[in-house]
């Protein structure tokens, strides 16, 4: 058989051939006269069969005039074309010439098995199966109904083959109404009609198949979602799809008959034509070209031209434009994108949303540079191979959660470099959808934040802890009280308690050996301290040498008391810093929340208190607060309360008392401030004096002092007294506007040199030698003298009288008392006395009081005195009086 697809002409012509071998066999077939008129009737059915295949009719019309001209052929033959389903395991009948419709439909989905009559082994078999008696034979057992109905009782069944492969397509089954074999010619004449029916339904298939891809090729290009267009070889438009009409604006039919020019740009004519050339000469082009739309909308369009082969030769360019306009507008957006995220300084790292442990398919340069992975490392990997030890589970598990619902999370977590050190890293991942709304992937984006948190550490670490000690300071100290408080509550055998703890004699180390040393002491006692404390314990730096103690795990005063001796033990081993020893000794105050209070911060008032009452005790050692002392600390906040009313509503009053010299004249007069409370009455600078200095009130009523002096120093040189003694305090010393304000009251009371007298403790000598003399020869340029007071009760060293700036010396009335009699005194006096003359310094003693104490002084060349035996100290007014006394008895006139 052949194996080629053969042309619809070659196809008639082999019909015509096989159906001339057909009656050529049938006219064989007829020997005798008297089937002459049986021939001629004969031939002209086999005509009228060849005039059907010929014809453009059905396939069954067909093979149905293929089975008439055999059963003209056959007396009494009744014919069955049927072909192979598409499962290969049933027949179906396709043409029955003369059985009626029930017979038809008998025959469909017929199953093939050797038991399914003649026409099943037929097609197993691939031979002719000839049953000339249906009764016997078992292979028709399943079909006598249908037998007897049409009276059948022989079957001749023929396989029918496919032309190209041989395959089995159908079987060609003659039956007849009584027992019959068939002949030598019946059998040719059955097998040429066969063939026959072979290649009528070899032709039908080629006719479909031809029909089919007709079709498929208009749907590609009518259907087509892509422009499709042919152009012939002069480059007009020969057809276009409606997808080419869309793209273009134009209507299709106006294109056709158009050069392709029409629609370029023509910045990409010569680029075009370039390609439509190479396409003309056999070569299949893929290119780029922007076009221009009725509209004047411009499109990017990737087109491909193949070229139109016809018989070896090309006729045409076939073209499929697509266009890419939003395409390549999307990929410059991603390409800044994907810039933007190379150049990004946060880590970008994109995961995998539907695959297990969600692993990296991309991570940026920063993302690598601040986790030091490189990308090669992370790829497929999970992102929590950057969590460690110190990373926080809750944390990672709320990540966790968000990857699971798919949402967005906002986070700070503790993560780890490849290097094994610790970073802040500032987190956002968000999902990310594809066309579908399916989450696709997760987007994290990372800022390494150590460095701000570790700022914020520091900052919120320096805003509660002590910067030199490290201890926690004020605010820590009070928050942890609270707590502790809160934590007691109302129950009774809860106790806490607070421990006031400070140096002794500290000061004046710090102001000889200087801060640096000072500051090392501070920071091993504050060690010292800790490590005697029980863990659990608070230990807060208070303030200067002050440090505070919270207690809120013993149950008895007992242990407090067994602690606190043990914190006073620390300190009996010196202080070695360089090459200095320095030994201290420290007092402790201590009270508890036994004692009802209002505030939380009174119970380190109270220990405060008590601390005091120690330090009065002789210090190094303990006290614990008590009710006496409670109405102590209440007098002073009163007193407090009261310096503040008496500065603001003026209560304070200057008296002057004289300084006198060996003729008893007054040279100078030392200004005292005194206190008449409206309901307390007098209060002496001793009680008020103290505190004011620690709370810092002393500043302003020491400005009050030197303005008034100011104030009253006309009036004085009226009564002839040319020079006013002012007290200063240490604390003034200690600002940093002490000179410049001392500068404005010389600018504003026109002070002349000689005018004021600045008095000053010893104590202030030995804060900072260097500051304080800058600070001396800064007043003295401003026309004051210096006057050390008190003199021999402090701490200062001779050393300071040769090297400072002093004027004055003034001998404390301790040693002034009885020195006409007390050997001591005498002594020391005389020794003041005599230093000073040699380092030409004026020498003032102070409190003389006896006519014994005066003679003593003055035979010992004391050139200056004041006190009670000469003048008790006075408002000016009063001062005023007894200087016209003093005048009165100088010229012996009577007194009033």
């Amino acid at each position: 058989m052949p194996t080629e697809v053969l042309s619809p002409v070659v196809t008639n012509l082999v019909v015509v051939g096989l159906i001339i071998a057909v009656i050529v066999a049938g006219a064989s077939w007829f020997r005798s006269n008297r089937a002459r008129k049986r021939l001629e009737r004969l031939l002209e059915a086999k005509y009228k069969a060849l005039g059907a295949l010929v014809a453009n009719k059905s396939l069954n019309d067909k093979l149905n005039e293929i089975c008439g001209l055999i059963e003209s052929q056959i007396p009494g033959s009744f014919c069955t074309i049927m072909r192979v389903g598409n499962d290969k395991d049933v027949l179906n009948a396709v043409a029955v010439k003369q059985f009626p419709q029930s017979f038809y439909d008998a025959l469909q989905n017929f199953p093939i098995s050797e038991s399914s009559g003649a026409c099943g082994p037929a097609v197993l078999s691939g031979q002719p199966v000839i049953v000339p008696d249906l009764k016997g034979d078992e292979r028709f057992d399943g079909f006598r109904g249908l037998m007897k109905k049409h009276n059948l009782r022989a079957a001749w069944s023929f396989p029918v083959f496919a032309i190209q492969t041989g395959e089995v397509v159908g079987t060609f089954a003659v039956y007849f109404c009584s027992h019959r074999r068939p002949t030598k010619p019946e059998s040719t004449l059955i097998e040429r009609s066969r063939d026959l029916v072979s290649l009528v339904i070899e032709q039908n298939e080629e006719r479909l198949r031809r029909e089919r891809s007709e079709q498929h090729h208009r749907s590609l290009f009518t259907y087509n979602a892509d422009p499709v267009f042919t152009l012939g070889l002069d480059g007009v438009f020969l057809s276009m799809n409606d997808a080419g009409g869309s793209l273009t604006g134009f209507d299709k039919a106006d294109m056709v008959g158009q050069h392709y020019e029409m629609v370029v740009d023509e910045a990409d004519r010569d680029c075009t034509r370039k390609h439509f050339e190479a396409a003309t000469k056999g070569k299949a082009q893929s290119y780029e070209i922007r076009l221009t739309t009725k509209g004047g909308e411009k499109r990017t369009i990737q087109v491909t031209n193949t070229p139109i082969f016809i018989d070896g030769e090309v006729t045409g360019v076939h073209g499929i434009a697509r266009d890419v306009t939003q395409q390549r507008e999307t990929e410059k957006k991603l390409k800044v994108l994907e810039r933007s995220v190379e150049a990004s300084v946060n880590g970008v790292l994109i995961c995998d949303a539907n695959k297990p442990g969600f692993p990296v398919i991309y991570a940026n340069p920063a993302f690598t540079e601040i986790t030091g992975y490189s990308e090669e490392e992370l790829m497929g990997k999970s992102c929590n191979l950057l969590q460690g030890e110190e990373t926080d589970e809750e944390t990672v598990e709320e990540i966790r959660e968000a990857l699971r619902n798919q949402r967005e999370i906002r986070t700070v977590i503790r993560n780890y470099r490849k290097d094994g050190t610790p970073f802040w890293n500032e987190l956002r991942i968000a999902p990310v959808s594809g066309d579908s709304n399916v989450i696709t992937h997760f987007v994290g984006v990372q800022t390494d934040i150590t460095e701000r948190v570790n700022r914020e550490e520091q900052l919120a670490f320096h805003a509660a802890h002590d910067v030199l000690t490290r201890l926690p300071n004020r605010t820590a100290l009070e928050q942890r009280l609270d707590e502790a408080l809160a934590e007691c509550g109302d129950e009774s055998d809860c106790q806490v308690y607070v421990l006031f703890i400070d140096l002794d004699g500290f000061k004046p180390i710090n102001d000889s050996l200087g801060h640096r040393i000072g500051d090392d002491i501070l920071v091993q006692t504050a060690n010292r301290l800790r490590s005697a404390l029980p863990k659990q314990e608070l230990l807060a730096r208070f303030g200067g040498d002050e440090f505070v103690a919270v207690l809120s795990h013993l149950d008895h005063r007992d242990q407090v008391l067994t602690l606190v001796e043990h914190l006073l033990n620390q300190f009996h081993e010196p202080y070695r810093i360089e090459d200095i020893e320095v030994s201290l000794s420290a007092t402790v105050g201590i009270a508890d929340s036994g004692l009802p209070f209002h505030h939380p911060m009174e119970l380190i008032q109270r220990a405060d208190v008590a601390m005091y009452e120690a330090k009065h005790r002789g210090g190094g050692a303990w006290q614990w607060f008590s009710h006496a002392m409670d109405e102590g600390m209440q007098l002073q906040v009163e007193m407090r309360a009261f310096i503040h009313d008496a500065i603001n509503q003026q209560q304070f009053e200057l008296f002057y008392q004289p300084i006198i010299n060996q003729k008893e004249e007054i040279v100078a007069v030392e200004a005292l401030i005194r206190w008449q409370h409206p309901q307390r009455g007098f209060i002496s600078p001793a009680e008020f004096i103290p505190l004011a200095e620690r709370s810092g009130q002393i500043i302003a009523i020491s400005d009050w002092v030197l303005e008034r002096a100011c104030g009253d120093r006309a009036r004085l040189k009226e009564l002839g007294i040319p020079t006013i003694s002012v007290n200063f305090s240490p604390i003034q010393f200690y600002r940093d506007d002490f000179i410049d304000k001392i500068k404005a009251a010389v600018e504003n009371f026109a002070i002349k040199p000689g005018e004021i007298v600045i008095e000053i403790t010893e104590n202030v000598l030995v804060r900072d030698s260097e500051q304080i003399q800058w600070q001396l020869e800064q007043l003295q340029e401003l026309g004051f003298s210096i006057a050390i007071d008190d003199f021999g009760t402090g701490f200062a060293s001779l050393r300071y009288l040769g090297t400072l700036p002093v004027n004055i010396l003034k001998i404390d009335r301790s040693f002034v008392q009885n020195i006409d009699h007390n050997q001591r005194n005498a002594a020391i006096a005389r020794g003041v006395l005599a230093m000073t003359s040699e380092l030409g310094i004026k020498a003032v003693a102070e409190g003389v009081e006896t006519d014994a104490e005066h003679e003593y002084l003055r035979k010992h060349d004391c050139a200056l005195m004041q006190g009670f035996k000469f003048c008790k100290p006075q408002p000016l007014d009063k001062l005023a009086d007894w200087v016209k006394e003093q005048k009165k008895v100088a010229r012996k006139e009577p007194l009033k």
